[in-house]
């Protein structure tokens, strides 16, 4: 049970984090390719962060005796909890917003199709999804991963055997590190209250949270190097890893993993933001699921880059202070033990 548990657990962390910026290489070239060598490293310090947040969101869950997640938030921030749980809303909606762009974008490729009537499918598939509910998304989750993970690494090594070297200059990689860690990790603690059911012991909290950062790691060191490497080459590419791909049956792979990295995500998000506004509202459930969805599309006009390079970067600034009250309270907790 506890490996069942720690299994599912990871796996919902894992593909909940990866989304459109991070199978496409977007967010790993906003974040972590543009220092270079420095990038890589920080990139490694930024797993190890996971983890810590990850054992230290789910430990502050296992102690706690909330029924809701604005309760929960209220336990842990105090008056700022509801300020807070705002902020965690909007950040999800966000993301939400985020993963309905991006997979418009990879559909319009695949389907040849406009942009607008491919993002009207993506956000279709994923609604349709949302409605078998919470088992039914864990579920998905917990298959898709390990081919998230196996696919991910195919397509990153086969890129960097095709890359020429180039390295970018020094620039603050580890707060870009720490502000990468806090923009995903907020977007979670929703996500993993939900499944508080499964958080059963001290063990399934120790080993979901070492096979999460496990997981970040390799998916992500294999599509970060060919990034790295060639950074001047794709820096201003929308999907940057593909225009490193000329190998059909690769890039073919490559779209694959993209399209289930942004459908975890996306499910997995718009299924908590339906859910906390059913719990505040009221209202019937798939009607809220087809608001939030139908504004989510709307937002996702936006682009994909523009949030990517622009919103979440600010979010993640703003989201330090609840990463670092939750993690200094799970070690205060751990002192007195």
């Amino acid at each position: 049970m506890t490996k069942k548990h720690s299994l599912k657990i990871a796996c919902l962390y894992t593909t909940t984090l990866l989304g459109a910026g991070f199978a496409t290489g977007k967010e790993l070239v906003s974040f972590f390719a543009r220092f270079g060598k420095l990038g890589l490293v920080s990139f490694l310090f930024a797993c190890f962060l996971f983890s810590i947040c990850l054992v230290s969101i789910l430990d502050t869950i296992y102690n706690s005796s909330a029924k809701t997640y604005k309760e929960f938030m209220s336990n842990i921030f105090g008056k700022l909890g509801t300020y807070i749980e705002i902020f965690n809303i909007i950040l999800i909606f966000i993301l939400l917003s985020s993963m309905l762009a991006g997979g418009g974008a990879t559909f319009s490729k695949i389907f040849n199709t406009s942009l607008n009537t491919s993002t009207i499918m993506f956000a279709l598939l994923v609604f349709f999804t949302i409605i078998f509910g919470k088992e039914t998304i864990v579920n998905i989750n917990t298959i898709i991963c390990p081919i998230l993970i196996i696919c991910g690494c195919i397509v990153g090594l086969f890129a960097i055997f095709d890359s020429k070297q180039v390295f970018s200059s020094y620039v603050r990689p580890i707060i870009a590190s720490i502000s990468y860690v806090s923009f995903n990790t907020v977007t979670t603690i929703s996500v993993l209250f939900a499944i508080k059911n499964i958080i059963i012991s001290r063990k399934v909290i120790f080993f979901s949270s070492v096979l999460g950062g496990f997981f970040i790691f390799c998916i992500g060191i294999c599509i970060l190097l060919p990034l790295t490497i060639n950074f001047d080459f794709i820096k201003n590419e929308t999907l940057p890893l593909i225009a490193l791909i000329h190998n059909k049956l690769v890039e073919k792979i490559y779209t694959f993993t993209v399209i289930l990295a942004i459908f975890t995500t996306a499910i997995s998000n718009g299924f908590i933001i339906s859910q906390i506004f059913k719990e505040k509202l009221k209202k019937n459930e798939v009607i809220l699921k087809i608001f939030i969805i139908s504004l989510a599309f709307y937002f996702s006009k936006i682009g994909f880059s523009n949030i990517v390079n622009f919103v979440y970067p600010f979010m993640g600034y703003l989201g330090i202070f609840e990463i670092l009250v939750i993690v200094l309270s799970f070690l205060s907790n751990l002192s007195r033990k």
